[in-house]
């Protein structure tokens, strides 16, 4: 009867710990834009984060969540494009990193800039940069790939 009861215990231990998620957290702010309306640069944010989402690499803080906290602390994150900033909504979210960037436009072309920060040092722990012409449609592409890139994790097909 210990022996069960010592297993059972044991068991219960062993699955506790393959059972916790040791990734980091991280959150995406919404991603500047000029030279696009706000609504593309939002729909293409929230593209982006879907993509980090399934790279997995981190625990990625829904949008749904991440709003309800920032407004529950009074926070609006429209025109939070700053590594300050950033580091502000990491700290009322708690997580480790935070995610953003811009989408600029000149004539037909447009450029993407992501950044990575970390909340404890404020520092920038990845950046990618990435040129594309063509259609502001293309941009949808392109920003699941930088997801992608960002993590150096391979594209699916």
């Amino acid at each position: 009867m210990k022996r069960a009861g010592i297993a059972a215990l044991s068991f219960l231990f062993f699955s506790l710990l393959y059972s916790q998620d040791f990734r980091q957290t991280v959150a995406v702010i919404d991603f500047d834009a000029s030279g696009i309306s706000q609504l593309e640069a939002t729909s293409l944010t929230n593209r982006f984060r879907t993509a980090v989402g399934d790279v997995g690499a981190m625990r990625l803080v829904e949008r749904g969540m991440m709003e309800e906290v920032l407004q529950e602390q009074g926070f609006q994150q429209t025109g939070c494009t700053s590594e300050e900033c950033a580091v502000e909504v990491g700290q009322l979210l708690g997580v480790q990193n935070m995610i953003g960037g811009s989408i600029g436009r000149v004539g037909d072309t447009f450029t993407l800039d992501v950044r990575m920060i970390s909340v404890q040092s404020g520092v920038s722990l990845m950046t990618k940069q990435k040129t594309y012409a063509g259609k502001v449609d293309g941009l949808i592409i392109e920003i699941e790939v930088m997801a992608y890139d960002l993590y150096g994790a391979t594209i699916p097909d």
